[in-house]
């Protein structure tokens, strides 16, 4: 089993209407209960002042790849932040 621990992190789920800041437990790659995963080993990640959200998508994407590599790539293009 794997467990991971994010702390304090704002939690933004308007479909729940939460947002708040808060610690959230991970166990096999879905969201548990903290008492879940009380005795295993688990990695933490420092999330203050991160945002930890569901889904985040840019909509507006529109690289010309593949097909039109001499207008834009996905290395050349100033719409991905990093």
């Amino acid at each position: 089993m794997s467990a991971i621990i994010i702390r304090n992190g704002r939690v933004i789920d308007p479909a729940n209407k939460r947002d708040e800041v808060v610690d959230l437990a991970i166990l096999d790659g879905k969201i548990a209960d903290k008492s879940a995963i009380k005795n295993q080993k688990a990695e933490t990640i420092d999330a203050k002042g991160l945002i930890v959200a569901p889904g985040i998508i840019d909509i507006y994407v529109h690289l010309v790849v593949p097909g039109f590599s001499h207008k834009d790539t996905v290395e050349s293009s100033d719409r991905i932040r990093t």
